[in-house]
């Protein structure tokens, strides 16, 4: 079927310059990588998928006096943005279910669609403002204070946006005519509202509009469903504006290699999100301006803008004004900068987006980074509680067992993570985390039972054992970790050379039998890594293989400055620290010379007592 791309608005020289201008219809773009149905099969990334799954999946249904659904069934909500932890609730909820085929866990996500279903209105609202204070109501009384009256509601678009995309989620895997309807009727209500001709939705919302533009993801995601082209129009509708608005122009700006904190005010987690949409216009389209916008931002922020932690860093300046943007590289302090978990969680989903798309290893090998590094400190080791913020430098972490933002995004990245350890990709089967996990590939591959073994990320060694395999030759692809090179490979105990594809993947080919293994075994690699920003102060941090490496500091705890006055970048990590004997549990501990400081892997350096110190002065 040709999907056909919208004919987009050119509304201003900017938009103008950055050639985005209306083209002929083009073909969809075809399946370059596509997930094996698999899952985790134990180990660190399991134990921790288990917490989310066995506790918050839970705990928020009921929390808080049921406020994921509260404020729908019950106008006016309790706060500006109440409506988006239920979409986000059933995006993490549905891909848990996919997993594990929880009877119980269907119960719940059945019953939370249909209370939320019964909620919508019959011109389509769906959110959790009252009747005087909507997007609707601007529809219904256009006229009010004189007509000049923008559209009101506060965060009424961002509810809809996730609305759709829970909504849509959990219909891709239990199709429900009534489902498509209501987000039909969401879609219908907004381009009603913003649609061409209509107000303009970059006047609407924060950041110079870039928040209520990340609904373009989810009314392209409702196009994919529906193949109703008034959706796709809407969505160049929705790219026109903000290429019009010269302090949004996220694509203009990315297509000319300008920096992403120049576009919403850097915004880092709506930027992201928005990036999401223009990758599933890509995917919809084929027009290939919307690929290299995303990898242009990509690239962006990879140099500039990712803590060691893999995580985007923000932090206020005078020039974004706001502690969640993206700053310049020069105003990076370890001790005052951010990392919201908002935005760690739409950085590992737009990397997995683009794995899907492209293929090249490199963006799960950052999915990776970010996901047992920052992710991971995110959350605390009882399963309920999260942080809103992460810091590479804090004397504690501030986890809660409330409904934030955060702690709703949080779930989501370990659950679209788990969908990716075994994916298909020309014609091999491709591991892209040496993380334990289980599959079962198609026919073409003879049905083989795959299963991934070991302790990584804790240990840099992994098997891959096949069952049930009929002798079918076909190629297994797996990656390098970040801070890690290969040592050697071995089938069935003979060791044999590999060679990397242009993708980034090493390649095995082979017909599989059962019974067959490969042995496979990095060698994680000490590095270090430097912060010289503007106020003078030189900090070193240090990284052994995939994870970031931190001391364990107390609130109110004095400390010492191991680096001080000493040349750092002059020496290799190891000239500086010393590996400690392994301890239970296997993790790697290092201590610096001539010092009693201990470091650790990141993520659990962390508690509500105790926190990292990821950066040392030099």
């Amino acid at each position: 079927m040709h999907n056909y791309l919208p004919v987009l608005l050119v509304v201003a020289a900017q938009f103008q310059a950055a050639g985005v201008l209306a083209q002929e219809p083009r073909e969809r773009v075809p399946g370059v990588w596509r997930s094996v149905p698999s899952a985790p099969g134990g180990g660190l990334f399991a134990e921790r998928l288990e917490l989310w799954r066995n506790g918050r999946l839970w705990h928020m249904l009921t929390a808080e006096d049921s406020y994921l659904l509260s404020g729908f069934e019950s106008r006016p909500g309790r706060h500006p943005w109440q409506g988006e932890h239920v979409g986000k609730w059933l995006h993490a909820a549905t891909l848990a279910y996919e997993q594990t085929q929880d009877a119980k866990l269907l119960k719940a996500l059945q019953e939370t669609v249909q209370r939320l279903l019964a909620a919508q209105d019959a011109n389509g609202y769906l959110g959790t403002y009252g009747a005087d204070y909507n997007i609707a109501d601007d529809v219904a009384a256009p006229q009010k204070n004189g007509g000049t009256r923008k559209p009101a509601g506060g965060w009424d678009t961002w509810t809809l946006r996730y609305n759709i995309y829970g909504l849509l989620t959990y219909e891709k895997f239990h199709p429900d005519p009534r489902v498509v309807q209501a987000c039909r009727k969401m879609a219908d209500l907004l381009i009603e509202i913003y649609g061409e001709g209509k107000a303009d939705i970059t006047n609407y919302g924060t950041r110079q509009g870039i928040s209520a533009t990340t609904l373009l993801e989810s009314i392209v995601m409702l196009y994919a469903r529906t193949q109703e082209k008034k959706y796709l129009d809407f969505a160049g509708h929705i790219v026109a504006l903000s290429e019009n608005k010269p302090k949004l122009r996220l694509m203009g700006n990315m297509l000319e290699k300008g920096s992403v904190v120049d576009s919403g005010d850097g915004k880092a987690y709506q930027l992201m999100a928005n990036l999401l949409g223009y990758l599933r216009l890509y995917e919809s389209t084929g027009d290939e301006r919307y690929l290299k916008t995303v990898q242009n931002a990509w690239d962006d922020i990879k140099a500039h803008h990712l803590d060691v932690t893999g995580g985007p860093w923000s932090i206020k300046t005078p020039y974004n004004g706001n502690g969640e943007c993206f700053a310049h590289p020069q105003d990076y302090n370890p001790a005052a900068v951010l990392v919201e978990t908002c935005s760690t969680t739409t950085w590992i989903q737009l990397n997995l987006h683009l794995l899907e798309l492209t293929g090249q290893s490199r963006y799960a090998a950052e999915a990776e980074r970010a996901v047992f590094n920052s992710l991971m400190m995110a959350q605390y080791g009882e399963g309920i509680d999260w942080c809103y913020y992460t810091r590479a430098n804090q004397d504690h972490e501030p986890y809660e067992s409330g409904i934030k933002c955060c702690s709703s995004s949080g779930p989501r990245a370990l659950e679209m993570f788990s969908r990716y350890l075994i994916g298909e990709v020309d014609g091999a089967v491709a591991f892209t985390s040496r993380a334990p996990c289980i599959g079962v590939l198609a026919e073409k591959f003879g049905q083989a039972k795959i299963k991934g073994m070991g302790n990584y990320p804790i240990s840099p060694k992994a098997e891959i054992r096949f069952a049930q395999t009929t002798g079918k030759e076909f190629a297994v692809e797996f990656k390098e970790p970040l801070g890690a090179r290969l040592a050697a490979v071995r089938i069935n105990g003979k060791e044999i050379e590999s060679r990397k594809n242009e993708r980034g993947f090493y390649m095995l080919e082979s017909a599989w039998k059962s019974g067959d293994e490969v042995a496979i075994d990095f060698e994680y690699q000490l590095e270090s890594h430097f912060a010289l920003p503007k106020d003078g102060r030189k900090w070193v941090a240090f990284t052994y293989g995939p994870w970031a490496l931190a001391q364990t500091t107390e609130k109110g705890a004095a400390l010492a400055e191991p680096f001080n006055g000493k040349d750092i970048p002059s020496k290799a990590a190891s000239e500086w620290l010393e590996p400690c004997p392994v301890k239970d549990g296997g993790l790697p501990e290092f201590r610096i010379k001539g010092s009693n400081i201990v470091l650790k892997p990141f993520f659990c350096s962390g508690s509500l007592k105790t926190g990292p110190r990821t950066y040392f002065k030099f």
